[in-house]
């Protein structure tokens, strides 16, 4: 992510999600950001502005796979563990990627 300080150089912020951290392609972390630009593609766009590089049609083909398998296991674990949220989050993805809205 780049940022603009007040004298307007750039400043390249990077963020690291400790909780679930594993090996895995970029690409399965983006489906567990997917819930902040739905219905939004200007910031889909934007976050990968900031990322660094454009999207591609594999990127989005492999987005909305583990988009697809990230909602399920969030139904899943929802459902099992009394969390609304992650529940409604999954079935919202759902729904998105049904209805080809996704992205």
């Amino acid at each position: 992510m780049l940022l603009t300080t007040q004298d307007d150089s750039l400043l390249r912020v990077g963020l690291i999600d400790f909780e679930r951290s594993e090996l895995d392609p970029a690409v399965r972390d983006f489906a567990r950001l997917a819930d902040i630009w739905q219905g939004r593609p200007d910031l889909f766009e934007a976050f990968f502005t900031g990322y660094g590089r454009p999207v591609t049609d594999g990127d989005r083909q492999r987005l909305r796979c583990e988009a697809a398998l990230d909602a399920i296991s969030g139904i899943a674990y929802g459902h099992t563990h009394d969390d609304p949220e992650l529940l409604a989050r999954g079935l919202r993805t759902l729904r998105a990627l049904r209805a080809d809205t996704f992205i």
